[in-house]
């Protein structure tokens, strides 16, 4: 290729990483819409938008310590037509760490906290 070792091996690793990277980013989006629908489901509220949105992505260490990335994915959803509040799923690697869904709202649109 360019007659250099290093520079050889830049070239072919960083597209692979970078389509690994990619790999694994869509099917841990895939799964933090299945918990963020799941969850929705339980509290029967209306998950908005069919999607998810990566809010904060670092490396982290999973419960075993293995070295992994952490996900945060926010997600929109309604139990009063009139308002949209957010959530957020959080995964190590492709294992659901927690989803945070903080509130409801009551008939009159007022806040009804879980914590």
């Amino acid at each position: 290729m360019t007659g250099h070792a290093f520079l050889d091996l830049i070239i072919v690793a960083l597209p692979a990483a970078v389509v690994g990277l990619w790999w694994t980013g869509s099917r841990a989006r895939e799964l933090a819409i299945a918990h963020a629908k799941r969850v929705c489901k339980q509290y029967q509220v209306q998950f908005l938008d069919q999607t998810v949105a990566l809010s904060r992505i670092r490396t982290a260490h999973d419960n075993t310590g293995k070295p992994c990335l952490k996900r945060v994915y926010r997600f929109e959803f309604s139990n009063h037509e009139n308002y949209r509040d957010s959530g957020t799923v959080t995964l190590y690697g492709h294992q659901l760490h927690h989803v945070d869904f903080p509130y409801l709202r009551d008939e009159q649109g007022n806040r009804t906290f879980f914590h």
